[in-house]
């Protein structure tokens, strides 16, 4: 499954090659563009079944980040017929100006979704977010891992974390020796 959606995200041009600067501020020669993946259903159909597949805890609401998790936490709360919320980087500055938007109670389980990870920071952050307004982070699942230490600093703070791709998926999809 792995090495057929690697092909497809290269197919698709999701791995660019020049100079990019992170969300975490680093600086990379590569960037994973997972907006471009959103708008082809042949490639976000499996992905949104691999995630659906992959949820082994007990989830009654889908967080994404803003932003560009926020797609993905929708396709896979509507694949489950799960409610969908998404945690904003900083509190809004009007209107209610809450982190968390979406309808919850407080007590249920959440997966936690991102779509590519790096250092973990963002991840770990929105988790704490919603741990702090009375939800449980049951999972962490990301789409691709950079392999820079993220997902082992989700893992590290005590959370179930797991990724559907890494980098060196893509690479070896693309004839490239690992990262």
């Amino acid at each position: 499954m792995s090495s057929d959606l690697a092909r497809l995200l290269i197919k698709h041009g999701v791995v660019k090659f020049g100079d990019f600067t992170l969300s975490s501020g680093a600086k990379s020669k590569y960037y994973i563009d997972m907006r471009i993946a959103i708008s082809i259903p042949e490639v976000y159909k499996p992905i949104v079944e691999e995630l659906a597949r992959r949820i082994g805890g007990d989830v009654d609401l889908i967080a994404g980040i803003e932003s560009g998790s926020i797609p993905w936490a929708s396709m896979l709360a509507y694949r489950l017929g799960k409610g969908t919320l998404y945690v904003r980087r900083t509190e809004k500055s009007h209107g209610t100006g809450r982190r968390i938007e979406g309808y919850y109670k407080g007590g249920e389980g959440v997966l936690l979704i991102d779509d590519v990870v790096t250092t973990g920071g963002t991840l770990l952050d929105s988790a704490r977010v919603l741990e702090g307004n009375g939800l449980r982070v049951v999972e962490v699942a990301v789409i691709v891992d950079r392999l820079e230490g993220g997902l082992e600093a989700v893992r590290k703070a005590g959370y179930k974390a797991w990724s559907i791709l890494t980098i060196n998926d893509l690479f070896n999809a693309m004839g490239i020796n690992n990262a």
